[in-house]
């Protein structure tokens, strides 16, 4: 049996990524415009707003969870929010999203974080199961939340 293994994303793990990207984007009935430039700029390079972490099996990269990084100013404490999370149709139910979840929860941890956030469209019943079953609280005050469009073309 092959091993899992999760790692910090490298550039050259950036096309599978983008790929992957494709493939969740899909799954919300959306398309990705991310190019890898963007991506490494995301990702990569110094002063980068976020992280991905890779699952890895038999050297293929099967799931990646993208983290963005914030700052709870009150506090001067870091936060770590799970924007994306997603793992290949055929290696779930595998435990790679939890992996991928305590690899996050790890280093945010290291980080001095005091937790992690994680969210799901309303309509994705299955990951709201999964994160039920993983034993994640669920976060019910998080009152709503509002888009003010600057231009025509960014009313949604």
């Amino acid at each position: 049996m092959t091993q899992l293994s999760i790692d910090m994303a490298t550039p050259r793990d950036l096309p599978r990524i983008q790929q992957l990207i494709r493939e969740l984007s899909a799954f919300h009935d959306d398309k990705a415009q991310v190019t890898l430039e963007q991506l490494q700029a995301i990702f990569i390079d110094d002063g980068a707003p976020a992280l991905a972490f890779v699952a890895r099996k038999g050297g293929e990269i099967i799931g990646y969870a993208g983290v963005q990084r914030k700052i709870k100013i009150h506090a001067a404490q870091p936060m770590f929010d799970i924007q994306h999370l997603y793992v290949c149709q055929k290696h779930r139910a595998q435990e790679v999203g939890r992996a991928l979840i305590a690899a996050v929860k790890a280093h945010a941890g290291a980080s001095g974080a005091d937790g992690v956030t994680i969210g799901t469209a309303p309509d994705n019943k299955t990951a709201q199961a999964a994160y039920r079953a993983m034993g994640l609280a669920e976060i019910t005050d998080a009152g709503p939340r509002f888009w003010i469009g600057i231009t025509a073309s960014s009313a949604r």
